[in-house]
């Protein structure tokens, strides 16, 4: 459970969220969307305590998210950022390897049984072929996949996602995507930034978009995802229609005329 109470955040004074009241249970799967600049990255710092709040609080499992050690945070929620340098001189398992500093028990911090859960995590992302590549060396999406994985070696039951699949071509997107479905079925909470709306509509049963670091619009697909709404929070015209096989909304975007 997460919970966010009249929170307001942003950076050297400058307030970006203006008193969001949130709530996402144990076991949800939402998304977070909205135009560049509508406080969703501010958000998900806010959540795992890299930005402290300017106001109001943040609870995560019932205990302030500012009361927990590091390590101890981390053993309850994997967090992706939107922006990671990679490690020069780490190996893609090595990079893996660090989703597991929260449990890491052996004689060198891990053991036998972190090498088997990041070799299961790195053969989930389906990046076995690069474990022993340097990250230095992988494209865009391939080390987006490695943080991926790093996430998911993590075993947290809350994921905190800033665009989990920026940078990956169509099909890894969909690989991501139903990934993350499926750690949800197993019991997962999951809060996911992304910008694509039809992936959203495809993947999320809730959807919360912020609009000026305010919640514009909060509810299923269906519910939110209509021509006036989409329209009204991006300032462009949209066609909305039935996804032909899945029946939830999918969006549809026009070029301005000349």
């Amino acid at each position: 459970m997460i919970r966010i109470t009249d929170l307001k955040a942003g950076y050297a004074g400058n307030e970006v969220l203006h008193g969001l009241n949130l709530e996402f249970a144990k076991g949800s799967m939402t998304a977070i969307l909205g135009p560049n600049g509508s406080g969703k990255t501010t958000l998900v710092s806010s959540i795992s305590g890299v930005l402290s709040p300017l106001a109001g609080s943040i609870e995560i499992e019932g205990r302030r998210v500012d009361a927990y050690r590091p390590r101890e945070l981390a053993g309850i929620m994997a967090v992706l950022p939107q922006r990671v340098d990679p490690a020069f001189g780490l190996t893609v398992e090595s990079m893996v390897m660090m989703g597991r500093y929260a449990h890491g028990s052996g004689f060198f911090g891990y053991d036998a049984e972190d090498e088997r859960i990041v070799a299961e995590a790195i053969e989930r992302v389906g990046i076995k072929h690069l474990a022993e590549r340097s990250v230095a060396e992988l494209s865009g999406g391939e080390f987006q996949r490695v943080l991926m994985a790093r996430t998911v070696a993590q075993q947290a039951g809350i994921m905190v996602l800033d665009e989990a699949s920026s940078g990956v071509d169509v099909a890894g997107k969909i690989e991501l995507f139903d990934l993350l479905k499926s750690m949800n079925r197993g019991g997962a909470t999951i809060v996911c930034v992304i910008h694509d709306l039809n992936l959203a509509a495809l993947y999320f049963e809730r959807l919360v978009f912020l609009s000026g670091g305010n919640v514009a619009l909060d509810g299923s697909p269906v519910e939110v995802i209509t021509e006036e709404n989409i329209s009204n929070v991006y300032e462009t015209s949209v066609a909305v229609v039935e996804h032909p096989s899945l029946g939830v909304p999918q969006v549809l975007f026009s070029p301005a005329a000349d």
